[in-house]
């Protein structure tokens, strides 16, 4: 099952988000965090929920822009699946809930990131439809 995340849910967020980035030092899941995302309109941390237990997650923003009309585009972070319910549709069942969801509103795209070393997560998205050779993203850590 598919659902917005709630605070009682963050021990088991942090622990997915540790098999994403394992090494990170900034890790810093907060209950009131994810409360504020529950009440902001454009935010959504979704969790995959199953038998109890959250297997797997990721947030998506929905952003205005002027470019397009009235049309927002989402963008998808964060998505990971518990290492051992992997190959079982739940990344896939996550992100056509995205889809469906932009769609829903008109978005006109939707975009994500992935780490460049992540090989088999970029061969995931290129079969749920996302082209990885249209942009090349950039970041700057503050």
């Amino acid at each position: 099952m598919i659902r917005e995340a709630v605070s009682s849910d963050r021990a088991q967020i942090q622990s997915l988000y540790k098999m994403l980035v394992p090494n990170s030092k900034k890790m810093n899941v907060l209950e009131e965090q994810i409360e504020k995302l529950r009440s902001d309109p454009y935010s959504f941390l979704l969790v995959y929920e199953e038998e109890g237990a959250i297997v797997g997650t990721l947030t998506l923003n929905i952003c205005l822009q002027a470019l397009h009309g009235t049309r927002p585009y989402g963008i998808v972070e964060n998505i990971v699946v518990h290492e051992q319910h992997r190959n079982k549709k739940i990344g896939q069942e996550l992100l056509r809930y995205v889809e469906e969801c932009c769609k829903s509103i008109d978005c006109h795209k939707i975009m994500l990131l992935s780490n460049s070393q992540r090989h088999s997560a970029h061969r995931f998205f290129e079969r749920e439809g996302y082209d990885g050779s249209v942009s090349k993203g950039f970041k700057k850590y503050l």
